[in-house]
């Protein structure tokens, strides 16, 4: 993986790799029921290649970051070779535990291998070993396989949540006690107050950016969005007033419809029918998106609750939302144990090492993600490797996190190795 891609991940997380057999199998929308759930995914093109050649490079970077894969097959047309050769690269990180593979067979055989058997007999026997490996991931997976009793939709919507527990639990155990999660989450949920179906609240979540106010967020969803009967995360709220209000008056053709559409098709229609609601709505950066998004729902069944991300307090304030809260920098303690988590795989930094972590999170703000690119890229590197990048982060303290890891691939070349997946 290269290094600067690299980088830009771990500052946005990838969850989920998708991948296709064909066209009938990408039918299937399942990358809006992850979305939905607060997951990022990323969809696979390799179906679409007919010659045998590697994988691309963004696609093997997809898989290299995503923590499960979903496959998904049908015996209804001829497979590819991209997606064969992908697929064994995917169960190569499932035998290497780095992902988990949940295979989902739309069909009563998972492919039709004939044809592309005649074409590339050399590879044959190679294609033929991954899908029965494929096939027993699916034994062990009830959904998988089970078309006779379950409509193939209400399947798909039962494996996104199943996906969104898995991430759920990852969470607890994984990062709930880094960065400051643990007391987040117990002032938000104050905030949110649950407990109370009288109002439809809204609360605003600010801070400045990569101080983890997404992260924050897309948690408190996946915990609690099963308490209501439409749950919708935003990611991109450009347009949302005039995208809602055409959808209340027409209905567009369900081949047509992307991600967003989806989105703001199960807003209005949860609007119209006065549903209990949870809608986060992120990158909120002007007065008119935020009162606009917090009149709208008001609309919604009492007990709803919206959240309000934003960078700018005031866009808050001038919108009208009375409960608030700042996401500020980590404390010390929080972020030397973010640090030693992706530098060193454990909870403090080596002694050897320890005034170097210190000096590391001082440089990163004292904000997670720049600490998880910092960790992320000095872990496993000698002590002069350490000081020597250090050094260069010291000199372009001031700049924008991104931009100074920009300059250091540059400037390093050859000499740095990639490490944030180590």
């Amino acid at each position: 993986m290269s290094s600067s891609y690299s980088f830009l991940l771990a500052g946005r997380e990838l969850d989920v790799f998708l991948s296709f057999s064909g066209k009938i199998a990408l039918d299937i929308d399942f990358g809006y029921d992850l979305s939905r759930n607060g997951i990022k995914s990323f969809k696979s093109e390799s179906w679409k290649e007919k010659s045998f050649k590697p994988i691309d490079r963004p696609t093997l970077e997809a898989l290299t970051e995503s923590k499960v894969a979903v496959v998904m097959t049908s015996d209804e047309e001829a497979s590819s070779v991209g997606f064969l050769e992908e697929l064994i690269v995917i169960l190569e990180f499932q035998e290497k535990r780095s992902l988990t593979a949940i295979p989902i067979f739309l069909t009563k055989h998972p492919l039709d291998m004939e044809e592309i058997s005649q074409l590339f007999p050399e590879r044959s026997q190679v294609w033929r070993t991954a899908i029965s490996k494929l096939v027993n991931i699916a034994a062990e997976y009830s959904l998988s396989r089970n078309l006779a009793v379950m409509h193939g939709t209400h399947r798909i919507k039962m494996v996104a949540d199943d996906i969104r527990l898995m991430f759920l639990s990852s969470a607890s155990s994984d990062f709930k006690g880094l960065a400051g999660m643990d007391r987040h989450l117990k002032t938000v949920y104050e905030l949110l107050a649950l407990e109370s179906d009288k109002e439809v609240r809204t609360i605003g979540i600010w801070g400045s950016a990569g101080v983890g106010k997404t992260t924050l967020a897309r948690y408190t969803y996946a915990e609690i969005s099963v308490k209501f009967q439409t749950h919708v995360f935003l990611e991109n709220i450009e347009n949302m007033k005039q995208k809602l209000l055409q959808s209340e008056n027409y209905q567009e053709e369900e081949d047509n419809l992307t991600n967003s559409d989806h989105e703001r098709n199960e807003i209005t229609e949860a609007r119209n029918k006065h549903r209990k609601v949870l809608l986060v709505a992120d990158g909120v950066n002007g007065i008119e998106q935020g009162k606009w998004i917090a009149e709208y729902a008001n609309w919604f069944a009492p007990g709803s609750r919206v959240i309000l991300i934003t960078q700018d307090k005031s866009v808050l304030e001038d919108s009208g939302v009375n409960h608030v809260y700042e996401v500020g920098s980590l404390r010390y303690d929080e972020a030397l144990k973010l640090f030693s988590h992706f530098a060193f795989k454990q909870p403090y930094p080596r002694p050897d090492f320890e005034r170097l972590s210190v000096r590391a999170v001082q440089l990163a703000g004292f904000l997670p993600v720049a600490i998880r690119l910092f960790g992320s890229f000095l872990t496993g590197r000698s002590k002069e490797e350490w000081v020597a990048t250090l050094l260069k982060l010291n000199a372009k303290q001031g700049k924008d996190i991104m931009e100074v890891w920009k300059l250091m691939e540059a400037s390093e070349g050859n000499d740095i190795v990639e490490a944030s997946e180590r």
